[in-house]
């Protein structure tokens, strides 16, 4: 964990500043000191662990890295947070932490032409992220951080799954990265603190999109910008379909439903041959699995598709109320690839939205 970063975080519990304890340093190529392993203190008496650079403000951090708790056992306070509180956060968000945690840790392509072109969808441009303090909501294995971080911007990637692993891997020789293992429904950071706060492919696996969504509002100062990519409605037919099939696939381990999924490869092969020439086939095709021309690609997302505990499509106009019932204005639709839109707000705060 870089110094930095102590700037911008703040108790989830209370709002107050932590105060860092180091237990291991080490000097990272710019000759900048890293805290490897230590905790993070606040004047309320929570605190949480920072566990290979990376700091745990979970519920269950403790839990996850039992290593840590039992490696430092002599130097840890007492656990702040109540067994009563753990159990609700696991009730709610133990089955996604751990399954997008097998998911982006079994996966983890860097693929700078790729991401660079989804980063930049919508009409952003590489200038539009220069300068700037972005939160990236949702980070997985941090290759959009490590994209938004090459245009210039520094960078905050939080995950609530082990995924942040592959995260600080990726991004820990770049100076103006820092990556937190958190929930976003309660992100620990200063309110109005960030340029540009963005979620893209994650408020529709959570509990409560447009909760989370509207938590992440607060935290964009005036005159920044807010950008969500959300799944939109599907034709009723493929919803049900997709419905029927996830009925099975929540009840599969996740390492079977991930092999499982290899069976999109075969169709997604036979999608582009012939399949897409071929009314009915085609949208049968596209409602069960997730085609691309990278058979690998078709292979992951089919199974990102079927393995999430939540999954919630909206149509644009119900999103798009979600920002004006916040107090954003100005709100216009732009179509590319899929639903996207920028939308500009009359009290300084700009906001783009997408749907995919």
């Amino acid at each position: 964990m870089k110094y930095r970063l102590l700037e911008l975080l703040a108790c989830p519990q209370c709002g107050e500043g932590f105060e860092c304890e180091e237990f291991e340093t080490s000097e990272n190529p710019d000759g900048q000191v890293e805290v490897d392993q230590g905790i993070l203190r606040c004047p309320c008496g929570a605190w949480y662990p920072i566990v290979d650079a990376v700091p745990v403000i979970l519920p269950n951090a403790l839990d996850i890295y039992s290593d840590f708790a039992r490696e430092y056992a002599n130097r840890l306070p007492e656990w702040s947070i109540s067994e009563e509180d753990i159990r609700r956060f696991e009730a709610e968000k133990k089955k996604t932490q751990e399954s997008f945690g097998f998911e982006w840790t079994i996966y983890s392509t860097v693929r700078d032409e790729r991401d660079e072109g989804y980063v930049l969808e919508g009409g952003l441009t590489p200038d539009f992220f220069a300068g700037k303090l972005v939160l990236d909501a949702g980070c997985g294995y941090g290759r959009h951080s490590r994209v938004v971080n090459g245009f210039g911007a520094e960078v905050v990637g939080i995950d609530l799954s082990v995924a942040v692993i592959n995260a600080r891997r990726i991004t820990k020789d770049l100076p103006k990265v820092h990556i937190v293992q958190t929930d976003l429904f309660r992100p620990p950071f200063r309110k109005e603190l960030f340029d540009l706060v963005y979620s893209w492919g994650v408020l529709h696996h959570t509990p409560d999109p447009r909760r989370a969504f509207e938590g992440l509002v607060d935290f964009v100062k005036p005159g920044g910008d807010i950008s969500v990519k959300i799944y939109r409605k599907r034709p009723a037919p493929a919803q049900f379909v997709e419905s029927l099939i996830r009925k099975v696939t929540l009840r599969l381990p996740l390492k079977t439903l991930y092999n499982l999924s290899y069976l999109a490869v075969p169709i997604n092969w036979f999608y582009w041959t012939v399949g897409r020439f071929i009314p009915g086939i085609r949208e049968l095709i596209l409602g069960t699995i997730r085609c691309d021309r990278n058979w690998r690609i078709s292979h992951i997302d089919t199974f990102d598709w079927y393995h999430p505990q939540y999954q919630f499509h909206f149509p644009m106009d119900e999103v798009e109320n979600w920002f004006r019932e916040k107090g954003l204005a100005d709100v216009v639709g732009v179509e590319s690839k899929g639903v996207r839109g920028h939308k500009t707000v009359g009290n300084g705060e700009s906001v783009s939205l997408a749907s995919a």
